[in-house]
């Protein structure tokens, strides 16, 4: 198994054992470090009739059938909020404004903790804004969650769970997640 940066990207020369970053190449002095890989994740607030859950989607991506709030990696030439209202259009469908996102909460994943997470919370937007849902690669359904009871055993990960626990708890919203899919 080829190991990432085991080679110089500009000269080709093997960098030598042990592998550690930063890398500095013998045959051309160049620098490569592992730099942290920003991920943006939005929570959506979606207001159906008197209640009001998160929007989310269930993977068809490893963990399959999993829910997962929607949300990836940044693009080079996005701000985290431009990447999250990205994500949440290609994941679910619904278009939201990138320039209305709140800072929720930052964490790193494990075990690679150079994953940065950066959650946000979007504009809370009606259901009847949700445009029809396409399946893809990647998501199979979309649906909303309505508490925070229950997620550890549905969610893909489990700084998503978290991100949503904080949601309800900051509006002190208990009880099942009783997901549903719109």
């Amino acid at each position: 198994m080829l190991v990432r940066d085991t080679f110089c990207s500009y000269c080709g020369t093997k960098h030598p054992e042990p592998l550690a970053y930063p890398r500095t190449c013998s045959g051309c002095s160049t620098q490569v470090w592992a730099n942290p890989i920003p991920v943006s994740v939005v929570l959506v607030p979606v207001v159906d009739g008197h209640r009001t859950g998160l929007l989310v989607v269930r993977r068809a991506i490893p963990p399959i059938s999993k829910l997962a709030l929607a949300g990836g990696f940044l693009e080079e030439h996005e701000s985290w909020q431009q990447g999250g209202a990205r994500e949440v259009r290609e994941e679910t469908g619904a278009e939201i404004d990138a320039a209305s996102l709140v800072p929720l909460w930052f964490s790193s994943s494990q075990p690679r903790p150079n994953r940065v997470l950066l959650f946000s919370t979007a504009t809370p937007i009606p259901v009847s804004a949700l445009p029809p849902f396409h399946q893809d690669a990647e998501t199979s359904e979309r649906g909303l969650i309505f508490g925070p009871d229950g997620l550890d055993d549905v969610c893909a990960f489990s700084l998503h769970a978290d991100a949503a626990r904080r949601y309800f708890a900051e509006r002190g919203i208990t009880g099942g997640h009783a997901f549903a899919a719109y």
